[in-house]
C-alpha cells in the first residue's frame, strides 16, 4: 500500500471535507477527490460516504483508519529516529502558538536564534488550532495551559499576565464595571469550543454583560476592542503596548496561566529541536519581567 494514499486518506477521515484536506495536505481540492477515488478502486472498497455536511466513513473505511493511524505511527516513529541521528544544528524546525503568542512573544526574541544557528530553518506557525505535536504537524508548541496528550514532552515556561482593556472613551460612555455584574456592558468574548484561559474569570466577574461579539483569536479582539465595542481580556504584552487602549481596573485580578512547552518525546531528542526549544525557555526567562502578572 502506498504511504501517500494513506495520507490522503487520513486527511478527509481528519477533516471531514476534501477543502480541508486539501489545505492540510498543501495541494488542491480536485487532487484530493481524484486520489480518495483511485485509492478506492485500487482497493475494490469504498471507504467514505458522502453527506451535506462532509465525509463519515463506511464500515471498510472505520476497520481502514485503524490500520492508516498505525501506519502513521510507525512511519513517524522511523522519521523521528533517523532525525535524532542528526547531530547538526541544521534543517527545519516547527513551532507552533496562537497568534499573539507568535506575534508578541515569540518573534521578539528568536532573532538572536536565527543568528546563532543560521543553517536552521524556523517556521512559525500562528494557529489557534492545536497541532498535534505526535502526528509531526510541528515539534515544538506553546500553550497556556499544560498540555493533555500522553508521550509528550513538556516544561512549564513563565507566568502570563492578562488584563482588561478597553479605549477610554467606551470607559468614559459606560463607566467602569462593577464586580459581579457588568450589566451595561460588552465583553469581547473567545467563541464556545476555542481554548480561553479568561472565560470562567469573565463569566463569574461579569455574568451580567453581554457577550455580544465573539471571536476564536485575540488578536481579532484588540481590534474589536480598539474600535470601541467592548472589554477585552488580554494579556499584558498584547493590551499594555495598544495605544488606544487602557487597562481597567478589576475587583478581582485576572488570570495568570502558565506557559507551557510541549514536544514529542522522540522529537525532543532531535539536537536541532533541542536546541531551539532551550533557546526559547531562556529568551522567555529573560524577558518574563514583560509577561508577568501586575502584583
Amino acid at each position: 500500500m502506498d504511504w501517500d494514499d494513506v495520507r490522503f486518506f487520513l486527511a478527509v477521515a481528519r477533516r471531514r471535507t476534501l477543502s480541508a484536506a486539501a489545505r492540510d495536505l498543501a495541494v488542491t481540492q480536485p487532487t484530493v477527490g481524484r486520489r480518495i477515488t483511485a485509492f478506492e478502486r485500487r482497493l475494490g472498497a469504498k471507504l467514505y460516504v458522502r453527506r451535506s455536511d462532509g465525509f463519515d466513513l463506511t464500515g471498510a473505511g472505520t476497520h481502514m483508519l485503524e490500520h492508516a493511524e498505525r501506519m502513521e505511527r510507525d512511519a513517524l516513529a522511523a522519521e523521528r529516529v533517523v532525525a535524532g541521528r542528526d547531530a547538526g544544528l541544521r534543517g527545519v524546525v516547527r513551532v507552533t502558538a496562537s497568534e499573539w503568542l507568535i506575534t508578541s512573544v515569540v518573534s521578539p526574541i528568536v532573532g538572536a536564534l536565527v543568528a546563532r544557528y543560521p543553517q536552521l530553518e524556523l517556521e512559525l506557525v500562528a494557529d489557534q488550532r492545536h497541532l498535534n505535536l505526535s502526528r509531526r504537524e510541528a515539534d515544538i508548541a506553546l500553550r497556556p495551559r499544560r498540555f493533555s496528550q500522553q508521550a509528550l514532552v513538556q516544561r512549564a515556561t513563565v507566568a502570563l499576565g492578562f488584563g482588561l482593556y478597553a479605549t477610554p472613551r467606551y470607559l468614559a460612555t459606560r463607566g467602569t464595571p462593577r464586580a459581579g455584574d457588568g450589566d451595561g456592558h460588552t465583553v469581547i468574548a473567545m467563541l464556545d469550543g476555542v481554548g480561553d484561559v479568561a472565560r470562567d474569570w469573565l463569566a463569574a466577574t461579569f455574568p451580567a454583560a453581554a457577550r455580544a461579539v465573539r471571536s476564536n483569536g485575540r488578536d481579532a479582539m484588540v481590534s474589536l476592542a480598539a474600535a470601541g465595542v467592548g472589554l477585552a481580556c488580554l494579556a499584558r504584552v498584547v493590551g499594555d503596548n495598544v495605544r488606544a487602549l487602557q487597562r481597567v481596573v478589576t475587583p478581582t485580578p485576572p488570570p495568570s496561566p502558565t506557559l507551557w512547552m510541549g514536544m514529542a518525546r522522540e522529537a525532543s531528542t532531535t539536537p536541532r529541536v533541542r536546541a531551539v526549544a532551550s533557546f526559547l525557555a531562556d529568551g522567555l526567562r529573560a524577558i518574563q519581567h514583560t509577561l508577568a502578572p501586575l502584583e
